[in-house]
C-alpha cells in the first residue's frame, strides 16, 4: 500500500509540473480546419458554462500604496517543500556516482531513467542530445540505469558495457553507439550482444580483455541489479522517467524542454511588485504598435478593463515590449504577443483578474484581448488581437481595446507556433508601442 500511494504522489506532481509548465499556452486552439497546426496540449477555451459577471467597479483596483491589485509570479521550478523533499526521496540527489554531461551548475539538470533497449528511451535520447547541443552551458543530463529485462531480455547487458565502458572513461562514448544502434542491437542473443559491444569497445580505444572482464564481473552486475531493483520495488517501473530540476515530467521533448530553459533564463527580469496604476479611466487611450512592415492603432477600454489597459500603458512606456515578438499566429485566428522569451510560456512576473463586460464580445474581428492561462486570475502581458469573429471567447478573456488603422500591417504578420517550433525563425517584432493619452 505504501508503494501504491508513492506511485499516485508522483503521478500527481508529475501532472502539477507539465501544467505548471504550461499554464502559458494561454488562448485556445483556432477552429478545426487549422488544427493541425496546434500542439495537443494546449488547452481549449476555459469557458465556464455559467459565467457571473461581477461589475468592475465593485472590486478594488489598486492596494493602500497605489499598487494595482495583481498576484506574483514565481519561479518555474520553486523550491519543494520538506513533505515534497520527502515523497520524492525515492529519486536520489546527483552524486559523483552518477554518470553526468554537462556542467555542475547547470540551469537544468535531467535525470533519465533508462533501459538502452526502449523505443521511447530512443526517441528521448535523440530529444536530449538536440538540447545539449543548443544549451551545452545551460543542461545536465544524469544516466540512471532502469533496465525492464521482462521486456528487453538483454537491457540489463547493454548496462553492463556501458558501467564498464565508464570504468576506463568512455562511459558516454558507448551510450552513445548503444542508443545510436538500439534498433539493431535489440533483436541480438546475449552472445551476440556481448560480441558486438567487445568490438565497439575496441573501436573506442578501451583494453577489450579489460572491459570484458569489468562488463561480466560481480561489481557491475551487481550495481545495476541493486538500483534497478529499488526503483521497481517503489513503485518506478516505466521507461524513460525523467526528472527535471528533481521533479517528475511527462512531457521530455526538445520543443517543450527548450521553452522551459528560455523561460527559466528570463526569470531574472520578472516583477518583483505589482505595478503603479498610471492611467485615468476618464481618459481616452490609443496605442501605437510599431513594426517593420509599418504602424498597428488600438482603441483601449480603460472604463471597461481598467486592469487590463493600466497593465499595458505601464508595460508599454516602460519599453517591455520593446523587441517583443508575435510568438503564436494564425490568420484564422488570432496575433499573440507579449512574451520576452517568445515561447508564449511566460510575461512579466505578474497576473491580474479578468474583467469581463457583457457589452464587448469576440463577435467581430480585430478585438484586443488578454491572455491568460487555465485558471481564474491569470491574466498578464501577453496579449492578441482577432483576425476573425470567435465567440467561443467570450466571457472568458478580457477585452481592452480594438484595433481601428492599420489593418494591412496586421494581416500581414508572419503565421508562427513557438509550442511546435521553437526553432522557427523569429516572429514578426515589435519595435514598439507608444501610448497616446487624451
Amino acid at each position: 500500500m505504501k508503494n501504491v500511494v508513492k506511485i499516485l504522489w508522483i503521478s500527481l506532481i508529475l501532472v502539477l509540473v507539465v501544467s505548471a509548465c504550461k499554464v502559458q499556452d494561454v488562448t485556445p486552439p483556432p477552429t478545426e480546419e487549422v488544427a493541425t497546426l496546434v500542439p495537443t496540449e494546449i488547452a481549449e477555451p476555459v469557458v465556464p458554462e455559467e459565467t457571473v459577471m461581477v461589475p468592475t467597479e465593485e472590486l478594488p483596483l489598486t492596494d493602500e500604496d497605489g499598487k494595482m491589485i495583481c498576484s506574483l509570479v514565481g519561479p518555474i521550478f520553486p523550491d519543494l517543500t520538506e513533505e515534497q523533499k520527502q515523497q520524492l526521496a525515492i529519486f536520489t540527489e546527483v552524486t559523483d556516482e552518477d554518470w553526468t554531461k554537462g556542467p555542475e551548475d547547470a540551469m537544468l539538470t535531467i535525470v533519465e531513467y533508462t533501459d538502452f533497449f526502449c523505443p521511447w528511451c530512443g526517441l528521448a535520447y535523440e530529444e536530449f542530445e538536440k538540447l545539449i547541443d543548443k544549451y551545452p552551458d545551460d543542461v545536465r543530463l544524469v544516466f540512471r540505469p532502469l533496465p525492464l529485462e521482462s521486456l528487453h531480455p538483454t537491457g540489463p547487458l547493454a548496462i553492463h558495457g556501458a558501467e564498464a565502458a565508464g570504468m576506463q572513461g568512455k562511459f558516454w562514448e558507448m551510450y552513445d553507439v548503444l542508443f545510436s544502434n538500439r534498433e539493431t542491437l535489440s533483436p541480438l542473443s546475449a552472445e551476440e550482444l556481448s560480441e558486438w559491444m567487445k568490438t565497439a569497445a575496441g573501436e573506442l580505444g578501451l583494453d577489450v580483455d579489460q572491459f570484458t572482464k569489468d562488463m561480466e564481473g560481480d561489481e557491475v552486475i551487481n550495481k545495476i541489479k541493486v538500483a534497478t531493483d529499488t526503483m521497481i520495488e517503489n513503485g518506478v517501473a516505466s521507461t524513460p522517467t525523467v526528472l527535471a530540476n528533481g521533479r517528475p515530467i511527462g512531457e521530455w521533448r526538445y520543443t517543450f524542454l527548450s521553452n522551459l530553459i528560455e523561460v527559466m533564463k528570463s526569470e531574472t527580469d520578472l516583477a518583483v511588485e505589482c505595478p503603479p496604476f498610471v492611467i485615468d479611466e476618464d481618459k481616452e487611450y490609443t496605442a501605437t504598435i510599431t513594426t517593420e512592415d509599418g504602424e498597428m492603432v488600438l482603441e483601449l477600454y480603460p472604463k471597461s478593463a481598467p486592469l487590463a489597459v493600466n497593465s499595458f500603458v505601464y508595460l508599454a512606456r516602460e519599453g517591455f515590449y520593446d523587441g517583443v515578438t508575435f510568438h503564436r499566429v494564425y490568420h484564422t485566428f488570432m496575433a499573440q504577443a507579449g512574451d520576452p522569451t517568445g515561447t508564449g510560456w511566460s510575461g512579466a512576473g505578474y497576473q491580474y483578474r479578468e474583467e469581463i463586460d457583457p457589452e464587448l464580445t469576440f463577435d467581430e474581428p480585430y478585438m484586443l484581448g488578454v491572455a491568460r492561462g487555465q485558471t481564474d486570475g491569470s491574466s498578464g502581458s501577453q496579449f492578441f488581437i482577432t483576425y476573425v469573429p470567435y465567440p467561443s471567447l467570450n466571457n472568458g478573456y478580457t477585452i481592452f481595446g480594438k484595433l481601428i488603422d492599420g489593418f494591412d500591417v496586421f494581416e500581414n504578420i508572419s503565421e508562427r507556433d513557438a509550442d511546435e517550433n521553437p526553432d522557427a525563425p523569429a516572429g514578426d517584432e515589435i519595435i514598439s508601442i507608444t501610448i497616446d493619452e487624451n
